[in-house]
């Protein structure tokens, strides 16, 4: 799974997994891909069946300081790392189903 990822992103990686399973992987790429679409919280909470407050939550879960500036924000890099974080651990839960599948 972290083949071809930066230490960067394996951190990712740790630290979403690291998180509460309140939400699986294929939500947390819903949530980050959309927010970075600029998609509103709302249509989101709507896409994933939660309440826009868990959105934004579960966001802030994901943000820490390796891919954020000192006032929280996400950097441009971190964004990027973060996208292809979740989008492996969502790879990560698919791959025994390819493979039981072959």
């Amino acid at each position: 799974m972290s083949v071809g990822l930066t230490s960067i992103q394996r951190m990712v990686v740790g630290h979403l997994d690291s998180l509460e399973p309140a939400f699986g992987p294929k939500a947390d790429v819903t949530i980050v891909e959309e927010l970075c679409r600029g998609t509103s919280i709302s249509a989101i909470a709507k896409q994933i069946g939660c309440s826009a407050d868990d959105v934004v939550a579960r966001w802030q879960q994901m943000l820490f300081p390796a891919i954020t500036t000192d006032h929280g924000a996400l950097t441009i890099d971190g964004r990027r790392d973060l996208i292809i974080a979740v989008r492996a651990r969502e790879q990560q839960v698919m791959q025994p189903w390819q493979e039981a599948s072959l």
